[in-house]
């Protein structure tokens, strides 16, 4: 008996130590970023002219986004937000563990202050937020 018992409890003590057993929402999402940026290109599906503050007169820039850990083909969604009001949301495909993709945004004229890319898993879990500005 004093043998079960310790058996039991070394397999309910690797169960609870591996994440076996899950109680309520997973708190960690399937994907995660490994890289973003702002930048003003994409060549050879890496980032170009990445940076914080851009000049007023830019007239796109792209979010660039390397997602790592996806096990089957997935979604991210890309929100475009201006002095805190949403702009734009790209919804992007995500097709293997190691998966680099991006969206652009057009600028206009008086488009200057704090801008924010707030990039969410397919379930809308945040991953990520870049901001940046245009003086």
């Amino acid at each position: 008996m004093k043998n079960l018992t310790i058996m039991v409890l070394l397999v309910l003590g690797s169960i609870l130590v591996s994440g076996g057993l899950c109680f309520g929402e997973e708190t960690n999402p399937v994907v995660q970023i490994e890289d973003a940026a702002i930048c003003q290109d994409v060549a050879d599906r890496a980032p170009v002219g990445g940076g914080d503050v851009f000049p007023k007169e830019v007239t796109r820039l792209f979010c660039f986004t390397r997602v790592v850990g996806a096990e089957t083909e997935t979604e991210i969604t890309h929100n475009w937000y201006y002095k805190g009001s949403l702009q734009a949301s790209v919804v992007l495909n995500v097709g293997s563990k190691n998966w680099r993709t991006w969206s652009s945004k057009s600028f206009m004229p008086g488009s200057d202050g704090e801008w924010m890319v707030e990039v969410l898993s397919k379930d809308g879990v945040p991953l990520e937020s870049i901001i940046f500005f245009i003086q």
